[in-house]
Parts: C-alpha cells; structure tokens; sequence
C-alpha cells in the first residue's frame, strides 16, 4: 500500500478479500455474523455482504477498536465458533458483545433486555450509512414500521406539520435544507437506503416520481427521496401527509419457495446537502499519495526478479468523462497508477452510490480516495492537448508518441502506402476520341499534355489495357494519349471514315445469306 501523508488509516480491503474469496463456509459466516449479532438468514452472498458491511462501516466511522475486533474474528473464526451459540443474552456477556452499537445509541446489550421495545415513535432512531452528499440535521416526525406483506397491499403515512418543526421555516431560504424519505429494513448497525420492491411514494394525494429500486443487483445504490417541493411548509396549520404503498416483501428461495418476510421502516429526515465542488475542495485538502512514494512502488516493482517490467501507457483521461483529468484521484487500497477525475467520479456516485473504483471495480468509498501527487505532476507539467503519456518502470515519463497508423500494420511496409495509380479515379467526358497518335512501345517523343490525357483517360483505358502493343509501364494505370510536339495538325492525314458495317456470321438471317455484304439503298432506288 502506498504511503499517505496524515493520520492512521484503516482498511478493510484485506479482510474484504478473505470474506469474499477466502473459502469461507455458510456456517462459518454465521458465526461471524451472530458474532457482531447481525441476522444469519440468506444465501452466502447475503452473509458475506452483511461481514463486509460491517467491517466497512467501521473502518469509515472510524472505530479502530471495533475494526480490530472483527478483523480478528474474520482472521480467526475458530474462536467464536465454539461459544457463539451459547452466549447468553444479558449482563454478563462479553466486554466485546456489549460493546456493540445498538441503533444510534451505544448502550450494551443488557439494556436493550430491559427497556421494552419501541417500533413506533421517536424513541426508535435508525441508523443509515453516511453519505458524503448530505448531513441528516433532524428528524421529521415518527419512523414507521412498515409489517412484512405476503400478500396484500398496505399504505403507512407520516403527517408532517410545520408548526411543529420550526426548523422547516429555515428550508424556504436555504436550496440545501432538503426533506427527504429515509427506508431500511430491519437489523443492526449502519443500514442501506432500501425501499420494498413493489411501492410507491405520494405527498398530499400527489404521486412523487423518483427511483425507488437503485441500480440492480447493486445494494445501496438506492437514493433518499426528496419531497421538499411537495409539501406545503408556508401555509400555517397544514397538515401534510406523506404515504407509502408497498406490497410483497416476501424473499423468494430456489423454485418459488418461501423464505422469509421483510419488515421495513419509514422515517423523514431533514438534510443539508454538501455540493460536488465542495467535495473536491475537501478532497483537494485531504489525504495525498505522494510522488516521492509511487516512484519508490515503481522502482520495487521493476527490481522483482518474478517480473518482467515495461515502459507502460498512462492515460490523463478520465475513464467515467472521457475528458483530460482535472483532479487525479484513487482509491489508497488501489493498486494501479491510472486515476480517475474527482468531479467526475462524484457527479456519477452522486446519482447512483456504488463506490466502485472504475478501472479495478474495487470499493472505492469517499474516505478511502486520495490525490495522487505522481499524476497530479504530470497533468501539470504538459498542455490539455496531452491525454497520454509512457511512463518507464522506474518512474520516469514522456510524451506518448502516437505510431502511425499505416507502418503500425503488421505485415505491410509503409511504402506500399505510397500514391498508387490504382487509388486514383479520373473523370472525363465519355465516348471523347484521342486525336494524338501513340507509339508501339506506348510512348512519344514529346511531353505529357495532362488535361488531353484527363479526358481521354475512361475512353482510352479499355483499349489500351486490351491492345497488347500498349503495354502500361506501372503494371496498374492504362497508357494515356500524348500530343507529338514535333508534327502539326495540318502534317496529319486526315481522319479515316468509319468502315462500313459488315454482315457476320452472327447474324441471325437464314445460312444462305452468310458473309454476303448487304446491299446499299442507293442500289434499290437506282434500278
């Protein structure tokens, strides 16, 4: 991992891996799971995204002492799998149990056995995953259970007034105070914005267009929905009523079969948005990979005796816009050196939040993206013109000379490309004659006139191509006329007339008359 300048970092890319492509079995993960006291239901898919959640959220919050906890257990599993289905739930749990959070609050896990249960309210708080676009100011009215439904349609609603939130009145001045729906389903820890499959949202009876399923097969690419422009904050003493209709939030197994219900929960939050530009600034301040240690990570590598090092290509174009970087950045847990531009990256997570890196398709959340000071030298060393530059194995860079396109082909020497005959089409007045006479040997003793030879090109070429005594010099291009500067048009002969039609013996009239000459009309009228 290359050197940042700042503070510790923790990364969860390694126990990422070993969750995901360390063999893991289902029951092992169970394990893990009831471990962090997690739901063990589902597919392997579904526990190993519940562990690398999880182990994400915590080296994002950050909390070094629950990181390490989990990475231990992820490292050695073996030490929960004994007792972890004997744990009682009460007092006298582990220090590590009751250290977990539970919802918004920390309190440990014998607490939670001694209040009594709130679905309902304000005293229930969730807690989704932060998201660098927009900071959760307060709470709008009471998160809503929403009951699993096998079968039948059902409708929750929250009544929004805004005498009741004088924090509302700050929204009509402030573009960035948005109300917005929150949706997670049911469990522990940082969750997801997700929303049934089959519902709906509307505002005061009005239907509210917005996309409620994320991109697919992508959790946690759904978005809050904002509702600031439906509801009516300025007229005093309304009441507005926020509804959704869902159905259907049953699990489906292999062959239809039923595995379990979803329950779910709807909650109104008032947020401030924090805009692109001001991302990149923070970015801009944040934590750097320094070109001191990329040129170090270049050298190491090129000195492995198991690797072959080349010069390699290095694009200052970001892959997402297509357009030359302005802002380099990656992620730290990237291994490559090719970077993608800030805004770019951001604009696009900003729409659909996958945070995924685009050329290595690895997590790539906010906090783990840095500037790479390498890449940043070598946008500002050369002109926007420059979009590729070739980077030595040890560090050093050029300008990327282009190949040319024709000598680049394999196979073919460039001077085959040389102006061919055969590449020229010359266009000229069809059924023109040559008046210059031509030599045997297809050529004369006077110069070439290019505008007679022009026009007789198309009427000459069959013939010439044809008459094996005006062979073409080139081999490709028919032997155009040439005026005999040397003789003059009244030394000529005159032009012979055209000879007169002859019977043949193709001609279809009966055998009798074959190779007999027909007779001229003059011939009839004279007798």
């Amino acid at each position: 991992m290359a050197s940042m300048g700042g503070g510790s970092f923790l990364d969860p890319e390694p126990y990422v891996r070993k969750v995901k492509n360390g063999g893991m079995l289902n029951q092992t993960l169970k394990n893990i799971c009831l471990a962090e006291d997690m739901k063990v239901n589902g597919v392997k898919a579904e526990l190993q995204t519940r562990i690398v959640d999880r182990i994400r959220f915590y080296a994002n919050a950050p909390d070094e002492i629950k990181f390490n906890r989990l990475g231990r257990i992820i490292d050695h599993p073996e030490i929960v799998a004994a007792g972890v289905h004997s744990r009682p739930f009460q007092g006298s749990a582990s220090p590590a149990a009751n250290s977990m959070s539970n919802g918004a609050t920390n309190y440990p896990a014998s607490r939670a056995a001694m209040q009594p249960y709130k679905p309902m309210g304000y005293g229930m708080k969730l807690e989704f995953k932060p998201s660098p676009f927009y900071d959760i100011v307060e709470q709008i009215g009471e998160v809503k259970l929403c009951d699993a439904m096998n079968q039948h349609r059902h409708t929750v609603n929250i009544p929004v007034k805004a005498q009741n939130h004088p924090i509302l009145s700050k929204a009509h001045n402030d573009p960035t105070l948005r109300v917005m729906i929150f949706c997670a389903s049911e469990g522990n820890g940082g969750q997801d914005i997700a929303f049934p499959h089959q519902s709906e949202v509307k505002v005061n009876g009005g239907d509210v267009k917005a996309n409620l399923r994320g991109l697919k097969n992508k959790p946690g690419s759904t978005r809050p929905v904002d509702i600031t422009k439906e509801l009516r904050l300025k007229v005093p003493g309304y009441q507005n009523t926020v509804e959704m209709t869902y159905a259907l939030t049953t699990k489906a197994g292999l062959n239809g079969a039923f595995v379990s219900s979803e329950k779910f929960y709807l909650v109104l939050y008032l947020v401030k948005l924090v805009p692109v530009p001001d991302l990149v600034k923070r970015l801009q301040a944040g934590k750097k990979i320094t070109r001191e240690s990329v040129i170090n990570d270049m050298v190491n590598k090129s000195r492995d005796a198991d690797i072959v090092a080349t010069a390699s290509v290095l694009s200052l174009k970001c892959p997402l816009s297509t357009l030359r970087i302005d802002l380099p950045i990656r992620s730290i847990s990237c291994r490559h050196n090719q970077c993608f531009d800030a805004t770019s990256y951001l604009q696009l997570q900003e729409q659909g939040p996958t945070w995924l890196c685009p050329i290595c398709n690895n997590s790539a959340p906010f906090e783990t993206l840095v500037v790479d000071e390498y890449v940043k030298n070598i946008l500002q060393s050369t002109s926007r013109s420059v979009d590729q530059v070739t980077v030595e194995p040890e560090g050093q860079w050029k300008l990327y000379n282009r190949p040319d396109a024709i000598s680049s082909r394999p196979g073919v020497a460039s001077s085959d490309f040389s102006d061919d005959d055969d590449d020229l089409i010359e266009v000229s007045p069809v059924g023109r004659k040559a008046s210059t006479p031509i030599t045997k040997n297809g050529t004369s003793n006077g110069t070439l006139h290019q505008a007679q030879s022009t026009r007789n090109s198309l009427s000459a070429a069959p013939s010439n191509r044809s008459n094996p005594l005006n062979p073409s010099t080139g081999g490709k291009r028919p032997i155009s006329e040439v005026i005999d500067l040397c003789s003059s048009d009244e030394e000529e002969s005159p032009a012979r007339p055209p000879p007169k039609r002859q019977m043949t013996s193709s001609f279809s009239g009966p055998s009798y008359l074959s190779g007999v000459a027909p007779v001229p009309r003059s011939n009839y009228l004279d007798s």
